[in-house]
């Protein structure tokens, strides 16, 4: 359950952040203003869940840490939780970033994409507090930290800035929408060839700070999984390559392109999703050291 809970908060934080930004990448107002009423409700949904995987997984966590489900709702217990361990803080941060983007989204002259990015953000950098990332303190801490922010906002953009996409490839039908979405696309992969770049950058990084070295350890189930976690990007790589210098100059000549490119954009999505659940499994093992 408390793996379940992780998720849920982890997908609603890397789609709204991802989402957000990429509503701001939209030069043209009305088609952005368009996007932004479509997907509001999205951004309600997203928000809610992520507010209640918040609040159930404090008593999952006192459960785990105290004597059992009977000390799940205990105030003493739970306070205990908050005040002195360190998945308190992060739990206490993460309710803070929640109650922030709550606000944002309920008053309305906070109600904007930016706003919204800014609270997943925060949202974002409160998984950095506890985890893989407390296994080092003073400067090499602040830098892990800092580099796993990093690492979760890029692979956030890259995850949901598809959701955008999939919909700009329908504008592409409409004679009044298509020049505005050949632009908004055009900005999406340029953005996106950086934020590829960094994701890979900063998730090399992370693991030669949690694995103290390369991940050839065979016997330590994290480093394995950690082997499936870097094949699947790899295969999302393959895919946004095809799609960028395959698909995309077809889309002019061939009316079947645009079918394709939509169906292996929303392939791309299911496979970014299956990397967030690896991730948030196998980010509670033991890393073993290289």
């Amino acid at each position: 359950m408390l793996l379940v809970a992780r998720l849920v908060f982890n997908l609603a934080a890397l789609l709204l952040w991802g989402g957000s930004v990429c509503l701001l990448l939209i030069a043209d107002r009305s088609l952005r203003a368009a996007f932004w009423q479509r997907l509001f409700r999205w951004g309600v949904g997203a928000a809610a869940l992520a507010g209640l995987s918040t609040f159930v997984t404090l008593p999952m966590l006192t459960a785990s840490l105290g004597g059992g489900w009977k000390e799940a709702l205990d105030v003493n217990m739970l306070t205990l939780v908050v005040t002195r361990t360190v998945v308190g803080s992060a739990w206490g941060g993460q309710l803070a970033a929640c109650v922030a983007l709550g606000a944002v989204l309920l008053v309305r002259p906070l109600r904007r994409p930016a706003g919204v990015g800014v609270a997943s953000a925060l949202m974002l950098a409160t998984l950095t507090v506890s985890g893989h990332t407390a296994m080092h303190d003073g400067v090499i801490g602040m830098l892990h930290r800092f580099n796993d922010w990093g690492h979760l906002l890029a692979g956030g953009f890259w995850l949901g800035a598809l959701v955008p996409v999939v919909l700009l490839l329908r504008c592409l039908k409409a004679a009044d929408t298509r020049a505005a979405a050949i632009q908004a696309l055009i900005r999406f992969s340029s953005v996106g060839h950086l934020v590829v770049a960094l994701a890979v950058l900063t998730g090399i990084m992370n693991t030669w700070l949690v694995v103290g070295g390369l991940p050839l350890d065979s016997d330590v189930l994290y480093q394995r999984s950690l082997w499936l976690k870097v094949a699947l990007v790899a295969l999302l790589i393959v895919i946004a390559l095809y799609n960028r210098y395959r698909l995309v100059p077809r889309l002019s000549r061939d009316p079947g392109a645009l079918a394709i490119l939509r169906r292996v954009s929303i392939a791309e999505i299911v496979i970014l999703v299956m990397v967030v659940a690896l991730v948030s499994w196998f980010g509670t093992l033991s890393p073993g050291h290289g």
